[in-house]
């Protein structure tokens, strides 16, 4: 029978339970963010009206020059966004082991790089365009939460690594 002390040293911490959660969370925000963002595509892909609740705001904003980028709707550039999101959350549950930190790191990247984008065309809504799109603002605000859920997971796994470094160093000496 083990000891209460061998146990414990097998046992993750609670805070490294978290990563899994976090991680499926991510996945289900990722989710989401691509059926909004599919929703704003058919809309500007099928020049169709988008059922808005804050008046005209969401035809206004996809009949602006701000809605395409490249050639390409920007809504569809948010589905590719949120497919990788999805794809990365997937890695790092099922391979964390194989790729180390790089799926956190890249959820973190495409996080950060998603709710800059979308403050920036949150600020285009307000003083460009005089308009603003319920489901822009339901995507930013999706993609501010990857952010953070990606941060508090790269802090746990930094974290976690950095425990497991040390402890490997103490039973080598």
């Amino acid at each position: 029978m083990k000891s209460v002390t061998e146990a414990t040293a097998e046992s993750p911490e609670p805070r490294y339970l978290l990563r899994p959660i976090l991680l499926a969370l991510i996945a289900l925000l990722a989710i989401g963010g691509m059926a909004v963002s599919s929703y704003l595509a058919y809309g500007n892909i099928g020049d169709e009206s988008l059922f808005c609740e804050l008046g005209h705001g969401c035809d206004a904003v996809q009949a602006s020059e701000y809605s395409v980028v490249l050639g390409i709707p920007t809504a569809v550039w948010g589905a590719l966004l949120y497919l990788a999101i999805l794809a990365a959350a997937i890695a790092g549950l099922s391979f964390s082991s194989r790729f180390g930190e790089l799926p956190s790191l890249a959820l973190l990247g495409m996080g950060l790089a998603g709710t800059t984008y979308s403050g920036y065309l949150a600020w285009v809504e307000l003083h460009r365009i005089e308009a603003l799109c319920m489901w822009c603002t339901i995507s930013a605000l999706i993609i501010t939460a990857v952010l953070v859920a990606s941060a508090v997971n790269l802090a746990i796994e930094t974290r976690a690594r950095s425990d497991d470094d040390f402890s490997e160093g103490e039973v080598s000496r």
